[in-house]
């Protein structure tokens, strides 16, 4: 029995540029020494913690890694919330795959 596979390739030449400017591009930047990123699309920037958006919406990265840069009661809070529901994900993970 013969089987025929198709071999894709990727022609960067062939890209349709009408549709290229559609396409939403996400950056993200890891805060060194900290648990958080800054993710921006669409020319505005937030902060994250995991799966977890943690701050406003700001119009550069910078102003967002001066607002997780300044560490308040809140934040602590919002960490600490994060680190407990993720506990909480994971017990029940291991319950439901026993």
């Amino acid at each position: 029995m013969e089987t025929k596979v198709k071999t894709l390739h990727t022609n960067v030449n062939g890209t349709d540029k009408k549709n290229s400017g559609k396409e939403e591009l996400v950056k993200r930047s890891g805060m060194e020494g900290t648990p958080f990123e800054v993710i921006t699309t669409k020319g505005e920037s937030f902060g994250t913690m995991g799966d977890y958006r943690i701050t406003e919406t700001y119009k550069t990265e910078e102003e967002v890694i001066k607002e997780l840069s300044e560490m308040t009661w809140n934040r602590i809070i919002q960490v600490v919330m994060i680190l407990d529901e993720v506990k909480e994900r994971v017990k029940t993970n291991k319950k439901s795959k026993k």
